[in-house]
């Protein structure tokens, strides 16, 4: 049987791996160190999957140049062993495996920071498994979703009708809405159902093992 997609395009955080421990401890250390104490820990796993500068600005209602400086005493915390608070969702080795050897090309679509990405890919043996990591570079803004899925399908060579993008927030369903390839909503991540169907995911997985049943 031929497979739906031949190129599979994945969000990272709160989909290839659970990441929440390390972002949100990171993140309550940052509103912290400027006089907000978040106690409720609902509200700081907003923080896992969108951009970090938005997050801070837009929860918290920090201004620029304190949201920024927020993004550095984050990072600060995160390259000091935040980003290895983590573990793949189970199932996600075999995921990968599997799609690999049915000859699928992959690629990570992130707005993480691609240095982090690749240590914590290396951290869990996974290099292997992705042809192209997409994802911003310290120091430079993040370029949005569709632009990072853009540019992980011109490296891998995808071809619009035969990409999916998984992920599991709006921002992956409405950036690969944007860019005209199908979308794999998480529901296992952080977004949750509701907020993958009101975006209009063509598709919902309610664990890492319904991946490999949607594209192959």
């Amino acid at each position: 049987m031929a497979k739906k997609f031949d190129y599979v395009l994945f969000d990272f955080d709160g989909t290839v791996a659970d990441t929440g421990r390390g972002v949100m401890r990171c993140a309550l250390l940052a509103l912290q160190a400027y006089g907000c104490d978040e106690t409720d820990a609902n509200r700081l796993r907003r923080f896992v999957g969108p951009p970090l500068l938005e997050s801070f600005m837009g929860f918290y209602g920090a201004d620029e140049e304190t949201a920024r400086k927020m993004v550095d005493k984050y990072r600060e915390h995160y390259s000091a062993g935040g980003m290895f608070e983590c573990d793949f969702y189970e199932g996600m080795p075999q995921v990968l495996e599997t799609l690999q050897a049915a000859g699928c090309k992959i690629a990570v679509a992130s707005s993480k920071p691609g240095k982090y990405i690749k240590e914590i890919l290396k951290d869990l043996g996974a290099q292997k498994y992705f042809e192209f990591v997409s994802a911003p570079e310290i120091g430079y803004s993040d370029p949005g979703k569709p632009k990072l899925i853009a540019d992980a399908m011109q490296a891998i060579g995808a071809e619009k009708e035969s990409t999916v993008m998984v992920g599991d927030r709006l921002f992956d369903i409405e950036g690969a809405k944007k860019v005209g390839i199908a979308s794999i909503g998480a529901v296992y991540g952080y977004g949750g159902e509701k907020e993958l169907k009101d975006y209009g995911a063509d598709m919902l997985a309610f664990s890492p093992a319904q991946i490999t049943e949607l594209i192959l």
